[in-house]
């Protein structure tokens, strides 16, 4: 079975695994990401790869931003800020002497559910992975859709809020508008600011251990903040469904471990289906996705056998 090397970089770690052509692992780790320079995150990234040297045919690659995928540019880095217009895909194999793919990371996620995860079989569909933002992808006749600017499926700014939003264009009121877009609500910080903000505690001293320790504990906040956070996912999920009218969205994100998070958004959508009953399109499944931290590395290396 032929090997390959895998990468997912984030805003704090590198991960990354030695693969086999099926998915599998068979040796991983992490290191941090430099946050310097690109020439220290090539040089993290080529120091991994000397350690398996001779073992791998090829390079996969899952990184923030605005990514390029079949020429190998990275447009923008996510809050990697030194990456800007960079051809990483050509500087990783003059690295690594070896072919490189490079992808989104939640394209990757998406990717992954696609292959042999939650939206296997299904034609149409979405991948929301419910973190510090709403990070989504877009799937197309089994395809993961790229967009025009290779930034489909970036849901995080999905306008919730449209009045608020047109506040921007006030120039006597200084409000950025971040309120009114759908990560302020669809996302782990989203559920944990609603109940910080019922609890009237600073969200910061709060993590998805703390709430749901709350949650279990009966407290009432809990249960209100996760009916909101349920509330403004299943609004966003309809407005995409209004323009994309999708067969399944996938959930993932560490929160999405809980089962009351897909049950929550599945639960309020219904009531939105049943409260609009003229609705010109149909309602969407709501499923976990199958993967949770492995999915960004599954769905890069997918990427690169199909590029081989």
């Amino acid at each position: 079975m032929k090997q390959y090397l895998a990468f997912d970089i984030g805003g704090t770690f590198i991960k990354y695994a030695l693969m086999g052509e099926d998915g599998s692992f068979l040796e991983n780790g992490k290191t941090p990401t430099p946050a310097d320079s690109l020439d220290h995150l090539l040089d993290a990234m080529a120091e991994i790869g000397a350690q398996f040297e001779g073992r791998f045919e090829g390079v996969a690659v899952s990184m923030p931003g605005r990514i390029d995928t079949a020429t190998g540019i990275a447009h923008t880095g996510g809050t990697l800020m030194y990456i800007d217009a960079t051809p990483m895909g050509q500087l990783l194999e003059e690295r690594l002497h070896k072919p490189v793919r490079l992808a989104n990371d939640a394209k990757c996620a998406a990717n992954a559910e696609v292959w042999s995860g939650a939206l296997a079989d299904t034609a149409n569909g979405a991948v929301l992975v419910l973190g510090t933002g709403t990070g989504g992808a877009i799937v197309l006749n089994h395809q993961i859709w790229m967009g025009n600017t290779f930034a489909a499926g970036e849901l995080s700014f999905l306008p919730v809020h449209f009045a608020g939003l047109g506040r921007i264009f006030n120039r006597n009121v200084q409000d950025s508008g971040m309120g009114s877009f759908w990560a302020s609500y669809a996302s782990a910080s989203g559920l944990l600011n609603a109940y910080a903000r019922r609890k009237g505690i600073p969200a910061e001293e709060l993590d998805g251990l703390k709430f749901f320790a709350a949650y279990d504990a009966g407290e009432p906040e809990a249960a209100d903040a996760l009916a909101e956070f349920g509330e403004m996912t299943a609004a966003g999920i309809y407005g995409v469904q209004s323009v994309l009218d999708l067969g399944r969205f996938a959930i993932g994100g560490g929160i999405s471990a809980r089962p009351e998070v897909t049950d929550i958004i599945r639960t309020k959508l219904d009531a939105i289906y049943a409260a609009v009953p003229f609705t010109a399109f149909a309602k969407p499944e709501i499923v976990r996705c199958r993967y949770g931290n492995d999915a960004n590395l599954i769905g890069a290396l997918r990427f690169l056998l199909s590029s081989i």
